[in-house]
C-alpha cells in the first residue's frame, strides 16, 4: 500500500510540475507579446510596467516549480516558499503603485503599508529560519 502512494506521490509532482512550467512558457509569452504591443504604441513607460509584473509571474512560478520538484529538507522547503511569499509581495506592491496613479492616495498608502509590513514580516521569518532561530540545542552546545 506504501508503495502506491508513492507512486501516486510521485505521478502528482510530476503533474504539477508540467503544469507549472506550462503556465511559465504561457506567462513569458504573454510578457513578450504584452510588452511589444507597449513598445508599438510607443509606451516605454507601459511596456517596462507591464513586463516586470509578467516577468515575476513567471519568476514565482518557476520558484514554485523548483520547490515542488525538490527533495530538500522541511526547513529549505519553508525558506522556498517564504521567498516565494516576499517575491509575490513585491509584485503585488509594484501592481499597486502602476494601478494607485489614478486611484485614491489615502487607500493606495494603507495598501502600500500594509504590504510592505508583510513582506517584511516574511523576509524575518526568512531570516529567522535560515539563522535556526532560536539555535537548536546541538548548536548552542557546541
Amino acid at each position: 500500500m506504501e508503495r502506491v502512494f508513492a507512486v501516486i506521490h510521485r505521478l502528482l509532482i510530476v503533474g504539477v510540475a508540467f503544469a507549472l512550467v506550462g503556465l511559465s512558457v504561457i506567462a513569458l509569452y504573454d510578457a513578450v507579446r504584452l510588452v511589444g504591443d507597449q513598445l508599438v504604441k510607443d509606451n516605454v513607460t507601459q511596456a517596462i510596467s507591464v513586463g516586470v509584473d509578467k516577468i515575476f509571474l513567471t519568476v514565482i512560478l518557476l520558484e514554485l516549480l523548483h520547490t515542488v520538484i525538490s527533495r530538500a529538507p522541511l526547513a529549505q522547503q519553508a525558506s522556498d516558499f517564504i521567498i516565494i511569499g516576499i517575491t509575490s509581495g513585491i509584485r503585488n506592491g509594484l501592481g499597486l503603485v502602476a494601478s494607485g496613479i489614478v486611484g485614491n492616495d489615502r487607500e493606495l498608502v494603507i495598501s502600500l503599508a500594509i504590504n510592505s509590513f508583510s513582506v517584511f514580516l516574511l523576509v524575518c521569518a526568512l531570516w529567522l529560519v535560515r539563522h535556526q532561530w532560536p539555535p537548536s540545542a546541538e548548536v548552542a552546545g557546541n
